[in-house]
């Protein structure tokens, strides 16, 4: 009986192990974590270049920001990642901005909804020079 418990306890532990190193695995592995560069000409110029920044918190929620190269920064209020779309929502001047791209290899592509109307946007992934 001692040998059935201590086996089923150490299978119990094995799958507990499996499973939280699978869900820390494909969090880890999360293609979009990291830096982002774009370049939107038409856009208006303090808002056409810069930097996205996808990053995940201490509860492991995805959490990003937007750096301009003019020197404005916005916090994403929504990021939505599905196996085919991302989602960012921020809020300009009182008015909501949502970004719809594709992620493929390291390129995200799709187009930015204004309340002036849509454009396009892509952005590629930043690479630091070494």
């Amino acid at each position: 009986m001692k040998k059935n418990i201590s086996v089923f306890f150490g299978m119990f532990l094995t799958f507990l192990f499996a499973a939280g190193f699978a869900s820390a695995l494909s969090k880890a592995e999360n293609p979009l974590l990291g830096s982002w560069v774009f370049n939107v000409s038409q856009a208006p110029w303090e808002y056409s270049k810069g930097k996205l920044v996808f990053e995940t918190n201490d509860e492991n929620v995805m959490t990003g920001k937007i750096l301009f190269d003019s020197g404005i920064e916005f916090r994403m209020a929504k990021i939505t990642q599905t196996e085919e779309n991302v989602t960012m929502e921020i809020v300009v001047q009182g008015y909501p901005v949502k970004t719809v791209v594709k992620l493929k290899d390291d390129n995200l592509s799709g187009h930015t909804v204004t309340p002036d109307g849509s454009i396009p946007f892509s952005a590629k992934r930043f690479v630091p020079e070494e």
